[in-house]
């Protein structure tokens, strides 16, 4: 994926820029010296609805400079939803790096027409690859899992040089049977005392013992 960005001077403020459409960025890296930029919020937008936190991707500066970096941080505003900011950080190509990758599941496991219930053990796998190879999303495909099946980390199909940092034992989606719920037994009530032993039980209430 690729996003269009513009260099832009610490002099312009930050609210000035989100009413002309743009959301203020800084790009950063071990290799790169911080660079501020702003991208338009239409094309943020569109970005971030086909990438994940841990997708590789293009930005390129005033259509010259082209920078391979991962989403680091989004500020959004807790009320309108507004993007505010974006950390944009520069991965040395050469040097691996660990992220949270995201899990997406798919399919319909069978072992759910049977009562069961799916469960993602993990919904993120740490993943350790060079910028290049790490994946955007892990897929697991659950359709053919029945009741007590799983799907272990070892299970997946991991790209040359892409390395989980789960143990490879650890399930990633689990298909559990159903609990039966368990109601517990009213605690029965205590002696009445003495005094009112002798009393007429209310209306539809458990007679007394002798």
């Amino acid at each position: 994926m690729m996003v269009n960005a513009v260099r832009r001077p610490l002099t312009e403020k930050a609210g000035a820029l989100r009413r002309q459409g743009f959301v203020p960025a800084v790009l950063y890296g071990g290799r790169v010296a911080s660079l501020h930029v702003s991208i338009r919020e239409k094309d943020l937008v569109n970005l971030l609805d086909h990438v994940t936190r841990s997708t590789p991707v293009e930005v390129k500066v005033d259509g010259k400079d082209t920078y391979h970096v991962f989403l680091k941080e989004i500020q959004v505003h807790p009320i309108t939803e507004q993007y505010l900011h974006l950390d944009l950080y520069v991965a040395d190509p050469d040097r691996p790096l660990t992220m949270n990758v995201p899990v997406r599941v798919r399919g319909t496991a069978r072992g759910i027409k049977d009562g069961g219930i799916l469960e993602v053990v993990h919904s993120y796998i740490p993943v350790q690859s060079v910028p290049a190879k790490m994946p955007a999303r892990v897929e697991v495909d659950v359709s053919d899992l029945g009741i007590g099946d799983s799907i272990l980390v070892k299970d997946l199909p991991w790209a040359e040089g892409v390395v989980p940092q789960l143990p490879l034992d650890d399930a990633v989606v689990t298909v559990a049977a159903r609990r039966a719920l368990e109601v517990e037994a009213p605690v029965a009530a205590e002696a009445a005392p003495a005094e009112a032993a002798s009393e007429e039980a209310p209306a539809g209430g458990e007679p007394t013992s002798a």
